[in-house]
């Protein structure tokens, strides 16, 4: 997908429908990846400069310089694993550690993913996949008040993937200079939520696709099929069909990060056709992918130049799920495979 981005973003095939200025969007692929804060910051300031690079990268450079102590300041760590697809495990993450020092919290961090390594016989680049930590930075205010100032989040190496700046704290200190403009706020964090152009971005995949989606160490991987592509460049034109870990299936935008949880990462980055055997709670998603790859899809060009892939199965599919005309169960909001399969005779 890393290169299918670049070839897309550079050639400018963006919805016709949509104002195209590549460097924002190449700004927002460096901002909302999971590379660490020093990689992003090498990339920012290899595009052209222009505001937004420059602020971008002074925000960047701030919160780095808030690493730093200033007198009764205080540093809490958090431990964090990935959110399971049912969403059970939705605040699976240990009691906050204070610390004085920022470099005290990062010799914690080291301990803990060291100690997590060895207790499930795991290799680093292993553990990063399952654990991730938040440090937040508190200050004293002029009444001698803690108020959050900052907030880092790190993966196992300790290394700093993404910070948010407190939104009530910038609009107090005026520390990014935006939060007085809702368009451009996003000024003030670097993940994906704050910088979602690239979800207009179209994906290489077709109808009936089984595809990887991969927000780790954030979300537990998980596969989904594809069944609504529309114009593919509109944030909410791609749909999937996912199962959850009880086998309830579920359908929602894959641009949106399909499960609704709000991840700091786009499964845009390592979404790619999945190739090999399917978990046992997933192997209806080969049954419903087969069932539309018989059926051809067809386009048509609209006014705007934009053209919509339809596909009369997977349309209704989606059409389905989102009637919401299925028994709702006590332990998940999802339909299940029984019910489905009964409603489209497979």
């Amino acid at each position: 997908m890393r290169e299918y981005f670049r070839n897309t973003l550079f050639a400018g095939n963006i919805s016709p429908r949509l104002s195209y200025n590549p460097i924002s969007y190449c700004c927002d692929f460096v901002v909302g990846s999971r590379a660490g804060i020093g990689d992003k910051l090498a990339a920012l300031r290899k595009l052209p400069s222009c505001k937004e690079t420059t602020d971008l990268i002074n925000t960047a450079e701030f919160a780095l310089s808030e690493r730093a102590s200033v007198k009764d300041n205080v540093f809490l760590v958090s431990l964090h694993f990935p959110i399971d697809v049912a969403d059970k495990n939705s605040n699976a993450w240990y009691e906050r550690v204070p610390f004085l020092t920022y470099e005290s919290a990062i010799k914690w961090i080291h301990k803990e993913t060291k100690k997590n390594c060895e207790l499930y016989s795991e290799t680093l680049e292993q553990c990063a996949n399952r654990i991730w930590y938040e440090v937040e930075k508190f200050v004293p205010d002029e009444n001698g008040e803690l108020e959050l100032k900052i907030t880092w989040t790190l993966n196992a190496q300790a290394e700093i993937m993404f910070f948010e700046i407190d939104y009530a704290y910038d609009k107090k200190y005026k520390i990014s200079g935006c939060v007085d403009d809702e368009d451009s706020d996003s000024l003030a964090w670097f993940h994906w939520e704050g910088n979602e152009e690239l979800a207009y971005v179209p994906v290489p995949f077709d109808f009936g696709d089984i595809i990887t989606i991969d927000m780790r160490p954030f979300y537990e991987e998980y596969r989904a099929v594809v069944v609504r592509l529309g114009d593919n460049c509109d944030c909410c034109s791609v749909a999937c069909i996912y199962c959850d870990e009880d086998g309830f299936l579920h359908c929602s935008t894959l641009k949106h990060n399909l499960s609704g949880t709000l991840t700091k990462v786009s499964p845009l980055y390592r979404a790619e056709v999945f190739k090999g055997d399917l978990p046992e709670n997933e192997k209806v998603l080969a049954i419903i992918s087969e069932a539309i790859k018989k059926i051809p899809s067809t386009e048509k060009t609209e006014k705007d130049g934009s053209i919509w892939r339809n596909h009369e199965l997977a349309d209704k599919f989606d059409d389905f799920f989102y009637s919401h005309n299925y028994k709702r169960h006590k332990d998940s909001i999802g339909c299940s495979w029984d019910e489905f399969k009964e409603q489209f005779g497979l």
